[in-house]
């Protein structure tokens, strides 16, 4: 970081060679009240903020050689709890530099740094200490520091691999007298790639940590390695090879969300590592235009401290188009799959075949489709055990465009998978999903969603279950030119084996001119919360207004924010009730000039 500050002042301050200069900046002012109620208790807080910024621009020698920025900042915030005063003071400074930016081989670089301390009772040092051990009972004065760096770096020249390198790192140090903590999130990323008429070539590296600045406790890890090639016969044989280990690790014990079926996302595990070695070769054919086939070998072993999955499988898929939008396939596997868990190993010999059809309808006014799978498995266990897998899989979707003023469209689709011999195989999945999208005029528009998804997966005792729903609606009114009134609802409900979740809101805003360069800008929303898991029934108001009139330079905002919670948890009888009404005051003023 010292280099960085010493590279920052050469930037800024090196003589003759400078030119298109140019120097900004912003002065901030706000004061602000603050009214809380909770219970019988009530209090006032008063607060008083400062902060200035100094920014610089310019070139070296040449803008196709160098462009850059610096910034220096200093902010100051001073509250008041009743009889305690507390405070807050950070200095600081941002750099940028972009080399070579209309070249193929670019970088940029980027740093900042601030520096300052905090009251053991302001609101942020809560959060900021969480990382230190302290004697119960002790509200020390904090110093705390925060920095950020980050490079990148492309070569992107025609008669040359294609390389990217990136490297991202922040920091924030929070000390109280001898005592120090430090947090860090860093991200490392990079790619090679050679694009060929016949030949392509990637390699991937992705390495990403995170230490929350709340709690020590909380920790994750993320790192992929692959490769992925493709290699073109002819415009009609190719293969694809992709390989790879990913390993992720979390120490914090969050049961993954549910997403959605049809998708694959990546949840952070409980607790501990998982760790992926997968690698995939296929070998397609076109033979003519409408039939293809295609043969591929696939290994992966997913490992974890819970359980472990394994699977070695070759598959083979041909597909036939005999009239357009409708598609008949079928296909075979053949290998191993393996399961640890429970201090037990079972792997099993598998032999099946799938097959399928689907129509596509494609019309101006009418679009659609529909689909079937169906497969059947043959299983023998290294212990001689025998066993027999089925599936199926069924979807449906519909859509039409009314006049150009109407898009509707609405989907189904529900599979089950059965397996005599690994738990894991036995699933059943169940989605519906619908949309709808009106422009009734170019001033009105509105957007309505709605999703019902299911999900079963093992064998008794269940391992795990989810029902879930959720219905978004947003509408939007454009009254004039730079007026705009907005609407929005929703609901979503989660029902799994650990406990019920509910959550419901609708809201009203409106952004826009009220009189010349008088803006208005205003949020209102009613939400509740539910959740048998916490034990929490959480029931709010929140409501924001802002006013800004700008007068050449300045900038002049009345900000005014409402809340109103009552708050029941398992182990109260009556709803905690809190009562929050804030009004702040800013002035803005920008400067700047250039040469």
């Amino acid at each position: 970081m010292l280099a960085a500050v010493f590279l920052a002042a050469f930037l800024l301050f090196v003589p003759a060679v400078l030119e298109a200069q140019s120097v900004d900046g912003v002065a901030d002012w706000g004061w602000g009240r603050s009214m809380y109620r909770t219970g019988d208790e009530e209090s006032t807080n008063g607060s008083f903020t400062q902060a200035y910024t100094l920014g610089y621009r310019s070139i070296f020698w040449d803008p196709r050689f160098l462009t850059y920025t610096g910034e220096l900042t200093f902010n100051k915030n001073a509250l008041s709890f009743g009889q305690q005063d507390s405070l807050s003071q950070q200095t600081g400074f941002k750099l940028a530099a972009n080399l070579f930016a209309s070249r193929p081989f670019h970088g940029s670089i980027h740093a900042s740094r601030g520096f300052g301390g905090e009251s053991g009772n302001y609101p942020q040092s809560t959060a900021e200490r969480s990382g230190l051990t302290l004697p119960a009972g002790s509200v020390p004065e904090l110093k705390v520091g925060r920095s950020e760096f980050g490079v990148n770096w492309q070569l992107a020249a025609k008669s040359l691999p294609r390389i990217e390198l990136s490297y991202e790192d922040g920091s924030t140090t929070v000390a109280a007298g001898s005592l120090e903590a430090v947090q860090r999130q860093s991200s490392v990323q990079a790619l090679i790639a050679k694009d060929g008429p016949r030949l392509s070539n990637t390699l991937r590296y992705r390495d990403e940590g995170f230490d929350s600045a709340v709690s020590q406790a909380f920790r994750q890890r993320y790192g992929e390695l692959s490769y992925e090639l493709l290699a073109r016969a002819s415009d009609r044989t190719w293969s694809t090879v992709r390989a790879g280990r990913r390993t992720t690790f979390s120490l914090f014990d969050v049961p993954p969300q549910f997403n959605d079926i049809g998708l694959d996302g990546y949840h952070p595990p409980p607790g501990g590592e998982v760790a992926l070695l997968y690698g995939l070769a296929t070998l397609t054919h076109q033979a003519t235009k409408g039939l293809s086939a295609d043969v591929s070998v696939g290994y992966d072993r997913e490992e974890s401290t819970a359980a472990g999955t394994t699977a070695l499988l070759a598959t083979a898929t041909t597909r036939y188009e005999p009239i357009t939008g409708f598609t008949v396939h079928g296909g075979g596997t053949y290998g191993e799959r393996g399961q640890d868990g429970a201090g037990a190993r079972l792997i099993v010999l598998t032999r099946g075949g799938t097959a399928g059809a689907e129509y596509t309808l494609t019309r101006r006014l009418l679009r659609g489709g529909i689909g079937y799978e169906a497969g059947r498995g043959w299983n023998t266990s290294e212990r001689g055990g025998e066993g027999e897998s089925r599936r199926w899989r069924a979807r449906a979707d519909l859509g039409t465009d009314v006049l150009r003023i109407v898009q509707l469209s609405a989907g189904y689709e529900q599979g089950r998978s059965l397996d005599d011999l690994l738990p894991l195989g036995n699933q059943w999945q169940e989605r519906t999903h619908a949309s709808l999208r009106s422009m009734l005029t170019a001033r009105v528009t509105i957007d309505a969603t709605y999703e019902l998804a299911s999900i079963d997966r093992g064998t008794a005792p269940q391992i795990f279950r989810t029902r879930y729903a959720q219905t978004m609606t947003t509408a939007a009114v454009q009254l004039t030119r730079d007026r705009r009134v907005s609407f929005a609802a929703g609901r979503f409900r989660n029902r799994a084996f650990t406990g019920d979740d509910d959550n419901e809101y609708i809201g009203v805003g409106f952004d826009g001119a009220l009189i010349g360069l008088l803006r208005l800008s205003l949020t209102a929303r009613r939400e509740r919360t539910v959740s048998t898991a916490a034990s929490l029934d959480q029931d709010g108001y929140y409501a924001a207004a802002m006013l800004t009139y700008r007068l050449r330079l300045f900038t002049f905002s009345l900000e005014q924010r409402y809340t109103d919670l009552a708050l029941r948890t398992g182990n109260r009888i009556e709803p905690l009730t809190f009562t929050g009404n804030q009004i702040q005051f800013r002035v803005g003023r920008k400067f700047g000039f250039a040469r």
